[in-house]
């Protein structure tokens, strides 16, 4: 029995309700969720008693116990006394913690482990046959978990080595005090490190920077021996990491190529990292950081970064002034995928919990007042996708802009008036059904949200339709007074361009870096940064270029005719449709309102004119559901 069943064990009753306090936040593991929704339960995390008590009124209460799924309302640290007393009478409580899980181990380790590590940690445990002690528990981790045996660990070499094979089962970093027991066990044998070698260990992220600037160093040694500026002898790369057959094969994971300007005869092995830039300076379909051959594992945060990759790599192409026909396949393919993930898992996104980033995109306000210590900006781009992103992105960095990037999940379907209305009023769009169709309440909602996060209506500012004129600083709604504490803002520029791309996203890409270079949003930021507000930028959605399939003609059956997806308040109508239209699917989530029944065109396809070359959103195409959540750092 796994770890997940264990936890599972604990709910096996038939339509009951319990509140559980979740200390180690084991509930957030999507194994564990599985194994609950296959066992009929559905998880609640407590952070809106007014979202909650609709749950429990519609979903729950009025239900007879054989017709209904076990609710678990899951709270933090044994906050019990926050449930409505109605609700806490009648449930079962439960704790579920470490030590439940893992007796054997001690807890002050252990709660640093990443959730990825406990099916493995679950499953090897009971080879500890007496409990361990905090530096015993460490050691056994170390080597049951992480495969870091210190008597194999010799040299530097062999220390990357572990770090690719650690990485290759766990995507986060080793816990900071793992990494101090392993130095102080190396140090025990008489092998000595620099403390640089071991910063492979904080992430993913650290050992690419670390493998790529050894990578450039060996190949610029390389080249010069190759072209006879210094004798091989006298080159210092001997014994080099990158004599390493098993480092070697994983180049195309780690390294990036390093760009020559002339050509030399490399190794056949080394040509993964190296680029040309005469013949190789454009990335290809076929880069292994973007497209595979079978989507189907991919998970919430996989996902994710496919659509940043994707965003990443387009902005380039556009650069260059064409996508090719073969990379609009792949992620043709790719997206074919997401389409049923989405329709299977976008579900579970906003039961997830707003720290530590919000998952969609209404929970953005709640992580905000979480953080709020300093004055906070809240920027929304209307329509930005990734590959916008990257083009704002690089003209920011120009001017030495620095940013913790991060990305959220649109509400579906991915309309402004749906969710750029969740993002300011903080609530799913069920709770805004007479204002779905339209932003004109969102300056309300705003104000609604904050005041009852205890902020006075004097210190809440709001404002949209920027980017259209000359920066003025002075006529900003947030520098009319100085008791503004909370400013959300609309930039909506990119939305136009998108509805008037005559020539697809190759118009969007010229009209944004146009636009760029009027330094709006450069003066935007400053002002802000120098005002003293922490400054974050996101989107209401994506957008993606799409072609006709031809209008459907249904008169006043449809209540909104949009070009990428219609709104049914009869969901016959709607589902007859469907069937009727292969090129769509329907869309249903308890999230949206009663009588509101989505009708989507599939992947690239809008019901435009057939043939007709569009750029649009309202799907759940990548590039319009998953888009940027930025923090501005600052400037270098």
């Amino acid at each position: 029995m796994g770890w997940e069943k264990k936890i599972a064990k604990y709910f096996t009753g038939k339509g009951a309700l319990y509140i559980v306090s979740d200390e180690n936040k084991l509930l957030h593991h999507d194994t564990v969720q599985a194994a609950l929704k296959s066992q009929c339960c559905h998880l609640h995390f407590y952070e809106d008693p007014i979202a909650f008590r609709h749950l429990y009124e519609t979903a729950f209460r009025h239900l007879k116990e054989e017709q209904r799924a076990n609710l678990l309302i899951v709270i933090h640290h044994h906050q019990f006394n926050q449930i409505p007393y109605d609700v806490f009478a009648q449930a079962t409580r439960i704790t579920i913690s470490l030590d439940k899980l893992f007796p054997n181990l001690d807890q002050s380790i252990v709660k640093y482990c990443s959730l990825e590590m406990y099916p493995a940690l679950y499953l090897v445990q009971n080879s500890s046959l007496s409990p361990l002690r905090a530096n015993e528990t460490a050691d056994f981790i170390l080597r049951e978990i992480c495969g870091l045996e210190v008597v194999y660990l010799t040299d530097e070499k062999s220390i990357i080595k572990a770090a690719l094979y650690y990485y290759q089962r766990y995507h986060s970093g080793l816990p900071h005090i793992l990494i101090e027991r392993l130095k102080h066990n190396l140090s025990r044998n008489n092998v000595s490190f620099s403390d640089h070698i071991f910063e492979c260990f904080i992430s993913k992220e650290h050992l690419v920077q670390l493998l790529n600037e050894q990578w450039k160093g060996y190949v610029n040694n390389y080249i010069a021996v190759a072209s006879g500026q210094i004798a091989e002898q006298n080159v210092l790369y001997e014994n080099h990491l990158f004599d390493d057959p098993l480092i070697r094969s994983r180049m195309n994971e780690f390294v990036s190529p390093v760009e020559i300007a002339k050509v030399t005869k490399f190794e056949k092995w080394m040509l993964p990292g190296i680029s040309i830039k005469e013949e190789e300076d454009k990335l290809t379909v076929n880069s292994p950081i973007l497209f595979y051959n079978d989507y189907s594992h991919f998970d919430r945060n996989e996902w994710i970064e496919f659509a940043d990759q994707l965003g990443k790599i387009q902005s380039q192409m556009l650069a260059d002034g064409v996508i090719s026909s073969e990379f609009k396949d792949n992620v043709e393919k790719a997206n074919v995928t997401f389409e049923k993930w989405m329709l299977s898992k976008y579900q579970y996104l906003r039961t997830l919990p707003v720290v530590p980033k919000p998952k969609v995109v209404h929970q953005i306000p709640h992580y905000l007042a979480k953080k709020l210590k300093r004055k906070t900006a809240l920027i929304v781009l209307d329509g930005m996708s990734f590959t916008q992103w990257y083009v704002m992105k690089e003209s920011l960095q120009e001017k030495a802009w620095i940013f913790e990037e991060n990305a959220v999940f649109a509400w579906v379907p991915s309309l402004t008036s749906v969710s750029r209305q969740a993002i300011f009023s903080g609530l799913e769009p069920r709770f805004f059904s007479e204002t779905i169709g339209t932003t004109r309440k969102e300056k309300a909602l705003w104000e609604s949200f904050w005041g009852k996060e205890g902020l006075s209506i004097q210190s809440i500012a709001y404002e949209k339709s920027l980017g259209f004129k000359e920066y003025n600083k002075s006529t900003l709604a947030y520098s009319l007074s100085p008791a503004i504490r909370v400013y959300g803002a609309v930039i909506d520029v990119i939305d136009q361009f998108m509805h008037g791309a005559t020539q697809g996203s190759q118009t969007v890409y010229s009209e944004l870096v146009t636009w760029l270079k009027s330094n709006y949003l450069h003066d935007l930021l400053s002002d802000l940064v120098q005002d003293g507000f922490d400054v974050y930028l996101t989107a209401d959605h994506g957008n993606v270029e799409c072609f006709g399939i031809g209008r459907i003609q249904q008169g006043i059956t449809v209540d909104s005719k949009g070009e990428r997806v219609r709104i049914y308040s009869s969901s016959n109508i709607r589902n007859q449709t469907a069937r009727e239209h292969e090129e769509t699917l329907t869309w249903d989530d308890s999230g949206l309102p009663d009588n509101y029944n989505i009708l989507l065109a599939k992947n690239n396809s809008a019901f435009v004119p057939k043939n007709d070359k569009i750029v649009t959103h309202g799907g759940i195409h990548i590039e319009e559901v998953i888009v940027p959540f930025v923090k501005v750092i600052g400037r270098e």
